[in-house]
Parts: C-alpha cells; sequence; structure tokens
C-alpha cells in the first residue's frame, strides 16, 4: 500500500471514527509521509486501525485511483476542471434500516441530500454529481420512488436549484427487469450546469403495460418539454402541462389533511405474533364463555384487506389487547414476570391459556410491552375507540370509510380521528384519488390496475377546502349514505353466501371467486359453477326455488349498486364544485380515475 493511499485511508476514517479516538493528524501525516522515523505508538495504531477500517469498508480513493482525471502532469489540483465527462450506473438498493450505522457519516458528507429514512441509492445521485467536471453529464437508471417519496425531498430541491435536468424518462409499471416485476425504473440524465428558468427537461412517462420494446422511438414519441425550475420539491410531476396545472390548483385548494386532523393520523395495531393475539369468532366466543370478563380486553380488528370502499367487511375477528403498561397497572409496579403471570392467570385464565403455548415466541418478539404477553408501547390505543376514517396501506381503488363502533385496526390499515363524516366523502372523491395516484409511489400492477401505498406521509398532503357549513351537512349525509347503502349490500352478499354454502355446498367447503360473486352469475352459469367446484347439481325440485331466489336477490344487488352510483356521482360533482374545476379539468380528472362508479 502507497503512502498517499495509507494517508488517505487515514484521513476517510477519521470520517467515521468517534471525535475522542481519533489519533493526532499531524503526527499521522508526517510518519505517512516520511517525515518522521520514529513513529509514536499512538500513530501505528492509528495507522493500523485506519487501514483495518479500509479493508473491511473497502474505501475508494477516486483522486488516486483516477489522477489524471484529478491532477495536472505536474501533479497540481485542477481546480474547477477537475471531474468526469459522465458517470453513468446502476446503484444499489440499501433501505434506510440498513444504514444505521453509517447514517452520520452519509449526514456529514451529503448533508445537501442527506434524510433520516432515505435509501442508500440516494447519495449516489450526490456523489456522481460531485465527480463530474463542469459541463459533465451523469446518467442512471433508477427507482423512479425518488421522484415522489419524501426521504428524497432534500435531493429534488438540491437537483432542482443545482443541476440541470436533461432528461427523464418514467418507465413506470412495464416490467422492465423480469427478477423485480413490482420495480418502476426511471432513467435520468443530469449535467453539472446551474439550472435557469429557461431551462426545460425532454420527459416522457410510460403507460402501465406499454412494454419498451423498442424504447428510443417509444420515447421520441411522447417525449415532451417540462419546466423544472417551478417543480414543488415535494413531488415532480413529469406530465403534460394540463395534468401539472391541475395538480397544482387542486394541492393549492385547501389545507392539508393532516393539518385538518390536527395530526390523529395512525397506522394499525403491530402484534409481532398473531397466530397469538388476534383471534376468530369462535375462540373469542370460547374465551368470554370460560371467563365473561375479558370481553374488555378483547376488541374487534379489521385487516388492510377488509377496507372496503365506504364499508368494512367484518369477517369475524379479534385482538387481545394488553397494552404495554396494563400488568403493572393492574398488578402493581414492580412486580416480577412469574408473579405478575400468575396473578394474570387469575383474573383471566382464559385469556392466559389462549396465550401460554406462544411464550416462547412471544419473549422473542420486537413488539412487545414490559411483559411478554403485552403489546408493545402506543400511546394512541384509545384513537381506535373513538370515530375515525379508515384506508389501506396498499390499494388500487379509493377504499375509504367511517367507523364509530371502536373498531382496531392490523398493520396493514390507517386511520385518522375525525370528528365529522364529510370528510370520507372529500377523501373517497375522485379529486382526491386523481391526486394520490400523483403522490404517492407506485406499487405493480394488480388485475388491470396499479395498486398505491397509501402511507400517511402522503395523505397527509390530501388539500382539503373549507366547505360551508350546509356544503358539509351534505357531504356528511351522502358519505353516511354511502355507508349505509354499501353495508346493505354488504349484508346482502353474505346472507346468499351463506345460504348457497349451507344448501349447495359440502362440509368445510368454501367459495370460489366465481361464487363469491355470485351476482355476476346468470341460472346457468351458476350451475355450472356449482358443477366444477363441488361436482354437483341443483336437485330438480329446488331448481326453480334458486332460480327465484337468486333473480330477486342479483336485482336487489342492482338496485342498491344504482342508488350508490348516483350518490357517488352527486359526491363527485359537489367535490368538483369546491375545488372551482372547469369542464376540462373535470375530464382530466376522470380520465385520469379510471375506475367505475358502485365498484364493490
Amino acid at each position: 500500500m502507497g503512502k498517499y493511499e495509507s494517508l488517505a485511508n487515514v484521513l476517510t476514517a477519521r470520517r467515521f471514527a468517534p471525535a475522542g479516538e481519533r489519533v493526532s493528524l499531524d503526527h499521522v501525516v508526517s510518519y505517512a509521509l516520511g517525515q518522521s522515523l520514529a513513529a509514536p505508538a499512538p500513530v501505528v495504531r492509528g495507522l493500523e486501525e485506519a487501514n483495518g477500517l479500509a479493508a473491511r469498508r473497502r474505501f475508494f480513493h477516486w483522486e488516486l485511483e483516477f489522477p489524471e482525471i484529478f491532477f495536472d502532469g505536474h501533479g497540481q489540483p485542477l481546480g474547477d476542471n477537475a471531474g468526469f465527462d459522465a458517470v453513468i450506473g446502476n446503484p444499489p438498493y440499501i433501505r434506510q434500516e440498513g444504514l444505521t450505522a453509517d447514517k452520520p457519516f452519509l449526514q456529514a458528507a451529503f448533508p445537501a441530500v442527506y434524510h433520516g429514512t432515505a435509501d442508500l441509492s440516494i447519495y449516489f445521485f450526490a456523489q456522481a454529481l460531485a465527480l463530474l467536471r463542469p459541463g459533465g453529464r451523469t446518467a442512471f437508471i433508477n427507482s423512479n420512488s425518488w421522484l415522489r417519496a419524501n426521504y428524497a425531498t432534500p435531493l429534488r430541491a438540491y437537483l432542482r436549484t443545482s443541476a440541470t435536468v436533461e432528461r427523464l424518462i418514467d418507465l413506470g409499471d412495464n416490467r422492465v427487469f423480469a427478477d423485480a416485476p413490482d420495480v418502476y425504473p426511471a432513467i435520468h440524465v443530469f449535467s453539472r450546469i446551474a439550472p435557469s428558468v429557461d431551462t426545460t427537461a425532454h420527459t416522457a412517462v410510460f403507460a402501465r403495460g406499454e412494454g419498451v420494446g423498442d424504447l428510443a422511438r417509444q420515447v421520441a414519441a411522447r417525449e415532451i418539454s417540462t419546466t423544472m425550475h417551478d417543480q414543488l420539491d415535494t413531488g415532480w410531476q413529469l406530465g403534460a402541462a394540463p395534468g401539472r396545472a391541475l395538480f397544482a390548483k387542486l394541492m393549492a385548494g385547501g389545507r392539508p389533511l393532516g393539518d385538518v386532523v390536527k395530526g390523529r393520523m395512525y397506522y394499525g395495531v403491530k402484534t409481532g405474533l398473531n397466530e397469538a393475539f388476534v383471534l376468530d369468532q369462535q375462540t373469542r366466543d370460547s374465551l368470554i364463555a370460560a371467563d365473561s370478563s375479558c370481553a374488555a380486553v378483547i376488541k374487534p380488528i379489521l385487516r388492510g384487506e377488509d377496507l372496503r370502499p365506504w364499508y368494512q367487511e367484518d369477517e369475524g375477528r379479534w385482538v387481545i389487547v394488553l397494552p404495554s403498561g396494563w400488568t403493572r397497572s393492574a398488578f402493581g409496579a414492580g412486580i416480577g414476570v412469574e408473579e405478575a403471570w400468575r396473578q394474570l392467570r387469575n383474573r383471566h385464565p382464559s385469556i392466559a391459556a389462549q396465550l401460554e403455548p406462544f411464550m416462547e415466541a412471544a419473549e422473542k418478539r420486537q413488539d412487545q410491552g414490559q411483559y411478554w404477553w403485552e403489546l408493545r408501547s402506543c400511546d394512541y390505543y384509545e384513537a381506535f375507540e373513538r370515530p375515525k376514517l379508515l384506508w389501506p396501506d396498499i390499494a388500487k381503488i379509493p377504499r375509504f370509510s367511517w367507523d364509530d363502533s371502536g373498531y382496531y385496526l392490523g398493520n396493514t390499515g390507517y386511520f385518522a380521528n375525525i370528528d365529522d363524516p364529510w370528510l370520507l366523502a372529500l377523501v373517497g372523491s375522485r379529486c382526491a384519488w386523481f391526486l394520490i395516484s400523483r403522490l404517492s409511489i407506485g406499487l405493480g400492477e394488480r388485475a388491470g390496475a396499479n395498486r398505491y401505498r397509501l402511507f400517511d406521509q402522503y395523505m397527509r398532503r390530501l388539500p382539503v377546502p373549507t366547505p360551508s357549513p350546509i356544503e358539509q351537512g351534505s357531504l356528511g349525509s351522502l358519505a353516511v349514505l354511502l355507508g349505509q347503502l354499501a353495508k346493505d349490500r354488504y349484508a346482502l352478499h353474505q346472507r346468499t353466501r351463506h345460504r348457497i354454502l349451507t344448501d349447495l355446498g359440502r362440509a368445510d367447503s368454501r367459495l370460489n371467486q366465481k361464487l363469491t360473486a355470485w351476482w355476476d352469475l346468470d341460472f346457468p352459469a351458476f350451475r355450472a359453477e356449482l358443477g366444477k367446484t363441488w361436482k354437483r347439481e341443483i336437485p330438480l325440485r329446488e331448481r326453480d326455488d334458486w332460480e327465484m331466489l337468486l333473480t330477486a336477490r342479483r336485482a336487489e344487488h342492482e338496485r342498491l349498486t344504482a342508488r350508490i352510483v348516483d350518490a357517488e356521482s352527486d359526491l363527485n360533482e359537489r367535490v368538483y364544485a369546491l375545488f372551482g374545476l372547469t369542464a376540462d379539468e373535470i375530464r382530466l380528472v376522470e380520465d385520469g380515475t379510471t375506475y367505475r362508479y358502485g365498484v364493490v
């Protein structure tokens, strides 16, 4: 190892080492450059530790590996002319959880783009620009999440003000990488030139399923000029000017939802061991039959997949809620584990019997409280009991609903405490979904539609206009009506499914997808599906009754759906008016949100 590389290792290692453990830099420089024949022991140790750290972390010294890029023929620094003409790459993706030990270094080394939850690829952007000569270019193919993710807000601000964005191609959901079908890649070209308000970027956005068989031709066919100086650092929009203008108008049309709900936006319960704490209806009933007092700590719970448009599918799931601190509150502070467990068995024997087989697994989980039978510490358990707006963490259509009956949520759901259901009308509107699909990060296609992450960092930003009290009342009434109609339709679905199973199914049988959606089947198709699923036929003497039953219930389904469609249409017209949209802007919203009204 050359003396210059050894010195470079020391300089780099000092950026990682705690201040109190750093060796005197003057001594190290003197020794490394041969200006001291006798090295003090701390200097030798410092060099050994630095070189050991370099071997583990594999420091790469650009100036030493490529001296001709940074120095002239006489060894003098090139100054402003130093750097590469081009830097090309496909940055690695390492989640922020894997960067914990390096975050202090990353913050010090890349202060302009640092964010506490950024993945590693963000820092490659900054490093690439730093290695360019003035006028040089960098091009990456990378996940497009940096265009919208909250953790990339500093990066977007840095790029918008410090570099010229020449080209941005968002490949979207086109399964470019066979081994990573749910990755949405983007290609960018930036140059190290100070941007101006007159500078535009060539941008192209690919629609889902287009494919990239002839990329150059496809890009040329859809490329448009997009201004970058006026992009919002909270998230870049690459579409055509009318869509961008509409997005900006909607975003400026009200206060952020996070402010409106006064920050009361939360994710669901994380038990860390659902098989122990989450119960089916039969298990819950048996626990309460054995000990009626335990009903107070067993709460109804919904999963993200149970949250549907305007209503919830209650499949009879329950959760044991013993929050962190419950044991000491019930039995006294400072109580030992064995004594606390004895007292829990005395107070709630059926709960203890349910949890005891999972003791070893519960003790190992991270999501536990002060004792292994408690849930993790959380300061908003009481928020589940209050009126709230519910939604899943991932969705391809709006699936917002209102709850005032005290449901708990699992960790695939979110909720916000709200005092009036009129906010449900707003977030369940097409305007809101138009914004969500542009604020959120996509998560691949399912059944012909894009899915989006509805994390709170995106939901908090939704703009909420300020309607008059009369308008609030009308929107709230529509939201309540839609909730009731959707519940009535779900009850109809469940009654009919139960009838099919009990009258025509077999022991322990389940409905397949088509029989579950029985309203989509005429009677011949219904009989055919029974034959395929359970190898049986409706007895001849019962066919007329079954045909009349299904005909009547399909008609009821259609009636309820028609009322939902009418109410949704009315609701959206009112929300369009709140935002002051023109006919052309309404058309843009509806073209950009292609789901059907009245969806189940």
